[in-house]
């Protein structure tokens, strides 16, 4: 699955519900990183890596930690459904950073839910 079709489902998932999202070309530098994008909603930002069938998905969960490290409230790892079956989703809920299926038909599942990982002042 390539990262467009991935970025698609993500855009239409998170716009539906309300929320902003925003993936650049080239990405957004973050660190030593860069992530692919991120959404918005109110207070808080989510990093979002989109990992096709052959990118590395240990260093997107790298990429993630870093971007957390930056200031980003949570983070998402967001690939295609087949993969995310292979995985084990208790390194995701141990480590609070969330996991996204995406289907053949573009529909994105959340496996388990990203959470916020540091407090939230509102301005």
């Amino acid at each position: 699955m390539k990262a467009s079709f991935l970025r698609n489902a993500v855009n239409r998932h998170y716009s539906a519900l309300g929320y902003r999202p925003y993936f650049p070309k080239g990405g957004i530098r973050c660190g030593n990183c860069a992530i692919d994008g991120e959404v918005k909603f109110k207070v808080w930002r989510m990093a979002v890596e989109l990992k096709s069938d052959r990118d590395d998905m240990l260093r997107g969960l790298g990429q993630l930690l870093e971007a957390l490290a930056h200031g980003y409230d949570m983070a998402l790892l967001v690939m295609s459904q087949i993969r995310c079956e292979s995985l084990d989703p208790k390194v995701f809920q141990a480590t609070s950073i969330g996991l996204a299926a995406v289907n053949s038909r573009g529909e994105l599942k959340i496996i388990v839910e990203p959470k916020i990982t540091k407090l939230i002042e509102e301005v």
